[in-house]
């Protein structure tokens, strides 16, 4: 098995980085989308809030191979709107595409992980941001967000560690991710052990994404234990 490594050790590579950067890019680009929304989910009872529940349940509900296509292959439909917006660079790409979905999953997942932090504040934190005379946006920028996303770290470690596995599928829409270079391997070699391959990779970077939440949860206070 291990000559199946050596052999196409630059094609694991490549693939090894394409599966890290589409995750990294979708939780850092999904965490900027996921906090509003959280926040909305939890603080907003008006059309923000509608808009923002919308969100979670519809992506939440979707499967994500589904939302791939629909990107992808359904979206793909529109070129000619697409080009005359200059957009059809981004909707033709394929890492473009799987990285999209990716990001919109992720993001109704985070934000629902938000949405319960903040929900979990105890009332004694905001009697205290009352008796200090702090300004709501001041309290909740300063105090109550940096709590609840400190709460909220164990399960957006999972949620990291979730979307990592979740990557392969975009080998699907001919990303060559980890899982993409897998089934090009396989096509030239038929050997089964590639996917032992495929599979001892992504148990090392999940291993080691585990590693690194618990060493942050260790140092971080009011992680929810």
């Amino acid at each position: 098995m291990l000559d199946l490594w050596f052999d196409n050790l630059p094609l694991w590579r490549d693939g090894l980085l394409t599966t890290i950067g589409l995750t990294v890019s979708a939780v850092v680009i999904g965490f900027f989308l996921a906090v509003p929304i959280g926040v909305a989910r939890s603080r907003s009872r008006g059309v923000l809030g509608l808009l923002a529940l919308g969100y979670v349940n519809v992506l939440r509900g979707l499967p994500l191979l589904v939302l791939l296509f629909l990107i992808y292959y359904g979206v793909g439909q529109f070129n000619r709107e697409l080009r005359q917006l200059g957009l059809w660079w981004f909707f033709r790409d394929a890492t473009y595409c799987g990285l999209l979905a990716l990001v919109l999953n992720t993001a109704a997942y985070q934000a629902e992980i938000i949405r319960g932090s903040l929900d979990t504040i105890s009332k004694s934190v905001l009697e205290t941001n009352a008796a200090l005379n702090l300004t709501r946006w001041t309290a909740f920028w300063r105090v109550l967000l940096p709590i609840a996303l400190s709460k909220a770290l164990p399960a957006l470690g999972n949620e990291v560690i979730l979307l990592l596995k979740s990557t392969s599928l975009v080998a699907i829409i001919t990303v060559f991710d980890l899982m993409g270079q897998a089934r090009f391997i396989f096509s030239k070699t038929f050997d089964l052990g590639v996917y032992y391959v495929a599979a001892a990779h992504y148990l090392v970077v999940v291993l080691l994404i585990e590693w690194a939440v618990r060493r942050i949860e260790a140092r971080t206070p009011w992680v929810a234990r």
